[in-house]
């Protein structure tokens, strides 16, 4: 697994949710990741948007690709500066 940029032909898969809903973990079970930086309570643990590009899943011959997200409701970043994030990351993918 690597964190690199969207390219055209990825399909993405962006997930969005309130800190603790389960985002990463979802993520982390869809790859049949390590566990790494997975929180268990409620106190946000992803504190920037991840581009997560595992090497071996694709649909026919595009890459799929999960796009992170820090929390909505996040412990440490209001909603609205989260919503920012993701819209600046959107507008520069």
């Amino acid at each position: 697994m690597s964190t690199a940029k969207l390219n055209p032909n990825d399909k993405v898969i962006i997930v969005m949710g309130p800190t603790g809903a389960g985002k990463s973990t979802f993520i982390n079970h869809a790859i049949k990741g390590s566990g790494d930086g997975i929180g268990h309570g409620l106190r946000s643990q992803t504190r920037a948007i991840r581009v997560i590009r595992p090497p071996d899943l694709t649909s026919g011959d595009r890459p799929i690709v999960f796009v992170d997200t820090p929390g909505l409701d996040d412990t440490d970043t209001p909603s609205i500066e989260v919503l920012g994030m993701i819209s600046e990351f959107l507008i520069q993918a």
